[in-house]
């Protein structure tokens, strides 16, 4: 499946719906139908457990309505755009859905050309925040290999001036930590009396204690069966 292909969600409680929307898209190869819920519970935990790019949602549904089920996929699944489908006259609940965050709405019935429009509109939108998370991502990578070398150059010199100690601080603050580095910097923190900085190094060192294996093996025994 190429990178750039849209993953599309559907919630539609109309059976004849849910297969025209198949047929809409049918021949749109950048879009790819990942699921399709009848209600607003189910479009919610396909959502959360789909992490489709875009979740079109009909606005009146069982179970779960429409702005409900819309609120409840940004918890679960924020990077998630949502357009929102409903009838002539919901005005006020229009409004209530891009006070949501909803990207794009379409009024029934609407046209194949209508629908396939709205969704190629919102995935200019969903392609761009990908290119920038994946930028922003890449960047923080970046980040953290600097900010390693950094530290171990500092500590190599045996530094503990402002510079290296913010340097210090950044690396025991950050998600990705080495128990091996921590040790040395908690002989450094505890030395100028950081007990807050201190506190957060054995915490982590704890927790990455607890997730190695278990070093204990069955102990070999010469003892024959008993007969």
């Amino acid at each position: 499946m190429p990178t750039n292909t849209l993953r599309v969600l559907i919630a539609d409680d109309a059976a004849e719906f849910r297969r025209s929307v198949r047929m809409m898209l049918a021949d749109e190869k950048s879009f790819e139908i990942v699921g399709i819920a009848k209600d607003g519970v189910e479009a919610v935990e396909m959502a959360e457990y789909l992490k489709p790019d875009v979740a079109v949602i009909d606005i009146n549904m069982p179970r779960k309505d429409g702005l409900t089920a819309i609120r409840d996929i940004g918890k679960v699944s924020p990077h998630t755009a949502c357009m929102i489908m409903s009838s002539e006259g919901e005005n006020v609940l229009l409004k209530k859905a891009m006070s949501l965050g909803v990207k794009e709405y379409l009024l029934k019935p609407f046209t194949p050309e209508e629908f396939v429009g709205a969704i190629k509109k919102i995935a200019v939108q969903v392609m761009e925040n990908k290119k920038l998370n994946a930028a922003a991502r890449a960047a923080e990578v970046d980040r953290d290999k600097f900010l390693i070398q950094l530290v171990n150059s500092f500590l190599k010199a045996k530094r503990t001036d402002d510079e290296s100690l913010n340097a210090y601080t950044d690396y025991v603050m950050g998600a990705k930590v080495e128990a091996k580095i921590l040790s040395q910097l908690a002989y450094i923190f505890l030395s100028r009396k950081d007990w807050k900085t201190l506190k957060i190094i054995c915490e982590k060192m704890m927790a990455s204690e607890s997730l190695k294996p278990s070093q204990t093996s069955p102990k070999k025994t010469n003892r024959l069966p008993a007969p």
